[in-house]
């Protein structure tokens, strides 16, 4: 857990430069629509952009943090709360994004197990609202 949390903590620390290239195209609200983990009409993330640093918030108790790479790609990092009565509550997991098409957003996510045996989520996602930054 302590790498975990010293890895957050560099991947936003270096998202404090700003680059303009990745300005705005992460931020904002979307809408899953299609995850290999099943459907799900009411999954949602919040996308808060900082510069190259994506804050990522799930209505589905996950939490990540991501630094885009160019314009279209971010790599992070993130976990799934605790206390839930999710598959995946309390484990740390690995994500990629990237722009699949016009305002729509790819996304793995591989989970570690307990027992060593990795999960790989994959999701796209629909803008549904573009939010100022």
């Amino acid at each position: 857990m302590k790498h975990f949390l010293a890895t957050v903590i560099l991947l936003y620390a270096a998202g404090l430069a700003k680059p303009a290239m990745a300005e705005d195209r992460f931020h904002g609200e979307w809408q899953q629509i299609f995850s290999n983990a099943g459907a799900c009409t009411t999954c949602r993330i919040t996308i808060l952009q900082n510069g190259a640093s994506l804050e990522i918030l799930a209505n589905n108790d996950w939490i990540a943090i991501a630094e885009t790479r160019d314009r279209r790609t971010a790599n992070g990092a993130g976990f799934w709360k605790q206390g839930t009565r999710k598959t995946y509550a309390g484990k740390a997991f690995d994500i990629r994004l990237w722009h699949s098409g016009y305002d729509e957003l790819a996304m793995t996510m591989r989970i570690e197990a307990a027992r060593g045996k990795s999960h790989t989520i994959k999701a796209l996602f629909k803008r549904i609202e573009r939010r100022k930054v």
